[in-house]
């Protein structure tokens, strides 16, 4: 059974609106004027040589090999920082005001070494010689018992 009540009606085409509507003949008010020249169509592109391709199906953007199971950036992440738990290493941000980053920007270029080297560095020495200084003093009283 065909139900009605969606079915629409269309519109029969009224050809009395439309005089001429397969003519290629232009309307008479635009017979005098001369038309346009149709613009030349540019020369098709051609395409980029093999040598000049960005990279290669199968190839990553660096012309690695892809790999058939890629790992994802997160999981990479994942395993890089249990490697350095598992290693000792802490991550820790520091926060520097604009001048102090500047000095040690300054400082590692000097020395050719990373910020973390540089950083660590001074901190193992501060330490090292906190811990020697107060070694002395509580070993000595100051005074010595002349009994």
């Amino acid at each position: 059974m065909v139900t009605t009540k969606n079915r629409k009606e269309q519109l029969e085409f009224d050809e009395g609106i439309y005089t001429e509507p397969d003519s290629d003949n232009p309307p008479p008010a635009l017979q005098g004027i001369p038309q346009t020249k149709a613009k030349r169509s540019r020369k098709a592109r051609e395409t980029v040589p093999a040598s000049l391709q960005p990279f290669l199906p199968g190839l990553s953007r660096r012309g690695r090999p892809r790999s058939k199971n890629p790992i994802p950036a997160t999981a990479r992440a994942t395993a890089s920082r249990q490697r350095r738990i598992e290693a000792g290493t802490k991550r820790i941000e520091l926060l520097l005001a604009p001048e102090i980053a500047a000095n040690l920007d300054f400082l590692a270029s000097h020395f050719r070494v990373s910020r973390v080297e540089l950083v660590s560095r001074l901190l193992a020495q501060t330490a090292k010689r906190i811990r020697r200084t107060e070694n002395l003093s509580a070993g000595s009283s100051g005074r010595r018992s002349t009994s």
